[in-house]
Order: C-alpha cells, then sequence, then structure tokens
C-alpha cells in the first residue's frame, strides 16, 4: 500500500486521449471507522486545451484534518489511529461532457511526513518490504536513551500471511491487522524478521544505548519527524530554565490631592508569564543533525510529556572533524500561560 507524507505535495494525474475533464474522489477515515458512503472531497477540472490533455490533482492537504497526533503511550503495541489516516482515490475521466468514467480506485496511508526537496516530488518511493513493512524513522542513528527510560518508534506493518509471524528483538509479535505499530528500543542491537514460523529473515535492526547521567537530571524529547512517526530525543545535560513576563500599564488618578504615596502613579493589568528552557544534548554522533532537523521542522513537541514550541530557529552542522565533540543545545518555550486562564 503506497504511503504520503501529507507536509509535501502528493499528485494525482489524469491524462485519458480525447478526454474533456476529469476528477478524483477522496475517501479519508481513520483505522476502525468505516469507510464513507460518499466521497470527503471531489476534485475537478476541465482540460486547458484539445492538446494539453493532462490533470494533475495535490491530495496531499485534505488528509491533515484527519490526522491529529497529541501525545504518545508507550502501550498498548499499536500506535493511536489518529497518528495516520487512509485514503482511498477514485480518478475518472470525462470523455462525454457531464459523463465521468472510472478509471483506478487505490487505497493509500497517510502519514504526517515530509520529503526532501532534493528527493524530487512527492511520490512513493518502492522497495521490496515498503508496502508491508516501513519504519517510521532513520534506522541509521543510534539513539542514546536515559536509564530506566524505555522509548520506541514507529513502523508500518502489514497484517502476516498464514503461516508468518513477526519477530522484534527475538520476540513474536502480535500484528492483528494493518497499521503503525510500536517497536521499543532495547540497549543494543535489535532486529526485526518476517519470515515463516521458526525460520528468521531480517528486514532491518535498529541500535540504542542506554546511558546513566549521574550529575544532570535527563529530559525526555518527543516529536514527530519527518516520517510521521513519534520519536524520541534525550537531553543529557545541562539545562537553563527561565521565565519572561508581559503586561500593559496605564496611568492613576490621584485618590485626592492628599495623595497616598504608597499607591503610585501607575497600575498593570492582563499580567502573563510564560516559561522557557534551554536544553543539551551532550556528545552525540554527526548524523544526529537529522533528528535536530526533525525537530526543528516538526509540529507536535512534547518535553517530558509537555507541550512546548521549538524556538530555536536555526542549528549548525557539527561534525567531528570541525567540532570535535557534539553537543547540540535547543531553546524551547512551553506551550501554556503560567497563569491558567483557558475559558
Amino acid at each position: 500500500m503506497k504511503k504520503i507524507f501529507i507536509r509535501s505535495p502528493y499528485f494525482i494525474q489524469v491524462n485519458e486521449a480525447g478526454q474533456l475533464g476529469s476528477k478524483v474522489e477522496l475517501y479519508l477515515y481513520n483505522k476502525g471507522n468505516a469507510v464513507p458512503i460518499l466521497p470527503t472531497y471531489v476534485l475537478s477540472k476541465k482540460v486547458a486545451t484539445t492538446t494539453q490533455l493532462e490533470n494533475t490533482y495535490n491530495i496531499a492537504n485534505y488528509a491533515k484534518e484527519y490526522i491529529k497526533p497529541v501525545s504518545s503511550i508507550k502501550t498498548p503495541i499499536e500506535e493511536d489511529v489518529n497518528c495516520w489516516a487512509y485514503c482511498i482515490v477514485k480518478r475518472y475521466t470525462e470523455l462525454t461532457l457531464g459523463v465521468y468514467t472510472l478509471l483506478s480506485t487505490e487505497t493509500f496511508v497517510c502519514l504526517n511526513g515530509y520529503t526532501n526537496y532534493v528527493d524530487g516530488y512527492n511520490q512513493f518511493k518502492q522497495n521490496v518490504y515498503a508496502n508491508d513493512i516501513l519504519p517510521l524513522t532513520n534506522i541509521n542513528i543510534k539513539i542514546y536513551e536515559k536509564q530506566g527510560v524505555f522509548n520506541y518508534f514507529n513502523v508500518w506493518l502489514k497484517a502476516p500471511a498464514a503461516g508468518y509471524v513477526y519477530r522484534w528483538d527475538n520476540r513474536n509479535l502480535t500484528i492483528p491487522s494493518d497499521g503503525v505499530y510500536k517497536l521499543d528500543y532495547i540497549n543494543g542491537t535489535s532486529v526485526l524478521s518476517y519470515a515463516l514460523i521458526g525460520e528468521a529473515n531480517a528486514i532491518f535492526s535498529v541500535t540504542a544505548e542506554t546511558l546513566c547521567e549521574n550529575k544532570y537530571t535527563p529530559i525526555t524529547c518527543e516529536f514527530i519527524n519527518r516520517y510521521g512517526g513519534w520519536q524520541y530525543l534525550t537531553f543529557f545535560k545541562a539545562n537553563l530554565q527561565s521565565i519572561e513576563t508581559t503586561n500593559k500599564d496605564f496611568n492613576l488618578l490621584p485618590s485626592s490631592v492628599n495623595y497616598n504615596v504608597l499607591q503610585g502613579q501607575k497600575r498593570t493589568f492582563n499580567q502573563q508569564g510564560k516559561q522557557k528552557i534551554k536544553c543539551n544534548t551532550g556528545w552525540v554522533d554527526e548524523n544526529y543533525f537529522d533528528l535536530i532537523q526533525d525537530l526543528l521542522m516538526s509540529e507536535v513537541v512534547l518535553l517530558d510529556n509537555k507541550p512546548v514550541i521549538v524556538k530555536s530557529t536555526s542549528s549548525d552542522y557539527k561534525t567531528h572533524l570541525k567540532d570535535k565533540n557534539i553537543n547540540y543545545e535547543i531553546e524551547f518555550e512551553y506551550n501554556y500561560g503560567l497563569i491558567n486562564d483557558v475559558i
């Protein structure tokens, strides 16, 4: 099943000889809900000229309202179905005025990720396992975790065929249906395999290392990465917390000619406050810059399970050759006021 990273355009094309126009119908829904009887959206176009027949539709944006990642929960093994969505696309051509002929019906998996400009336009990259198994993380990055905390990454898994089984770190996985699942990081290298029961056929591996930080209290950052999955990044070293306040003021009229000098001449109102924090990763590998990029580009970020906004807007690409030991400092602002004024 093809995947759409909805933060980048994804194009559906209709180009039939002699067509006057075309349309596409989109049926959007989350796993566990019924397929809509009527299309969620209908997009249509007329051809530009009799020699320019191709119609192109960008369908990526329409899935955004069906994807609402809020928090990561380590159990159960299946990820919250609101982190992704299905999109059934029906393509029609208009060969006779007002009469549409169905050309194809295809189901896509929509993920809250993006593709890079240098990768070209957003089309699903086929490989031997991509239809069935797609890790929603960069499996080449070694993940550092604080002691006593067990994080995970997301992976798209197709339900296994009869007689087959998924195994993760030598454990059988129960995958009853297609969906996005959670695989826990384990100290060392863990392997996902898919094969007949009793056999082993390695698909990919992930490496993690548990670190014991004796001086500082590590802070866990969770965010949606470029693949549309939850990503964990631990800030092991020193952090600096601060608050910032804002208000408005106005001049007071004296209560009498013989005014009270303790009253002052101004009064403040609409007093607001927000909290910020600067965090340091500690020494990391060169390829950690990919995680920093994903963090700076993410739309959903949690810090120790609290919503935050990434205030850092840039970061240097650090290398061992130039920088020796690599540490990244990122500034966050907690995404709520110090005063509860929610109404």
